[in-house]
């Protein structure tokens, strides 16, 4: 036999590698598609599903160095919550916080703020010019803000702000907040969007027995300070993973003196008040 012939591959076996070797090409160009469309999923699914998280920010500044715990020192503290990794929802919130922290200290109407930084430097710039008008004003400022998440679920995120206050006057200004706010879409929510409309009626009932106001009377019978006669839930509204706080602060219902009027419900207590279309304050 000639070496020729030796060397020669049978046709049929000949054809047989020549198909294994296409298939083959073929799995490792499918395997290779496989994975390249994979990994745009992946990325995809980082890019549009990233979840809120929040870290702390804390803003201090103090007129000539001064040390607050030694007295005499006008200073301001600003303490809260900053969110991060969903874009859009994240600069929603973050925006509303800052509006919250100057309509607080600078009185400034929603929506018209800056930084928390300018508005630690317009404190400080802002006593100076009365110190500098009214010589004789010796009394320093004084603002703190301490703010952190009091409840986050994946249907709402509650921050709480605690804030003492005192820019002349006789008494300073001491007040709890709370801004709730929907996570997918970083939207604040309002009362309305929490609970149904029979939910006011509720509250308004348990709060004339809690105060000592007939029910048939005036709202204001008693001197409290409802505007139009009229009783109204409380813009700051608290939530925990069990408890429902309502929180009016001294000066919005009633004269400072009687301080502040707090009604505390559990979830399971005004379970059919709750929108159930939404279930966002459910834990």
């Amino acid at each position: 036999m000639s070496c020729w012939a030796i060397t020669k591959l049978p046709v049929p076996l000949y054809s047989y590698l020549t198909i294994y070797s296409v298939k083959k090409l073929i799995f490792f160009l499918l395997s290779l598609s496989l994975l390249i469309s994979c990994k745009d999923d992946q990325k995809e699914t980082s890019e549009t599903d990233k979840k809120l998280s929040f870290s702390t920010k804390t803003i201090e500044k103090r007129l000539n160095d001064c040390e607050p715990e030694n007295g005499e020192c006008t200073f301001i503290s600003l303490r809260f919550p900053v969110a991060k990794d969903a874009e859009k929802e994240a600069e929603k919130i973050n925006k509303a916080i800052e509006n919250f922290l100057w309509s607080t200290i600078d009185y400034q109407e929603e929506g018209d703020s800056g930084k928390p930084e300018d508005l630690a430097e317009n404190f400080i710039k802002n006593y100076q010019e009365t110190a500098s008008e009214f010589p004789e004003y010796e009394l320093p400022w004084e603002a703190t803000i301490n703010g952190g998440i009091l409840f986050k679920s994946s249907e709402v995120i509650c921050i709480q702000f605690k804030t003492d206050m005192f820019t002349g006057g006789a008494h300073g200004y001491r007040s709890t907040n709370y801004l709730n706010f929907d996570p997918e879409t970083g939207k604040k929510l309002k009362p309305e969007n929490i609970f149904t409309s029979e939910f006011k009626s509720f509250v308004e009932q348990d709060f004339r027995k809690k105060h000592n106001i007939q029910q048939d009377s005036n709202i204001n019978s008693t001197g409290m300070f409802f505007e139009n006669d009229e009783f109204y839930l409380p813009q700051n509204i608290g939530i925990t993973k069990d408890k429902i706080i309502l929180h009016y602060n001294a000066y919005e219902i009633a004269p400072y003196a009687a301080g502040n009027f707090t009604l505390t419900y559990s979830k399971s207590e005004i379970e059919e008040f709750l929108k159930s279309n939404t279930n966002r304050i459910q834990a």
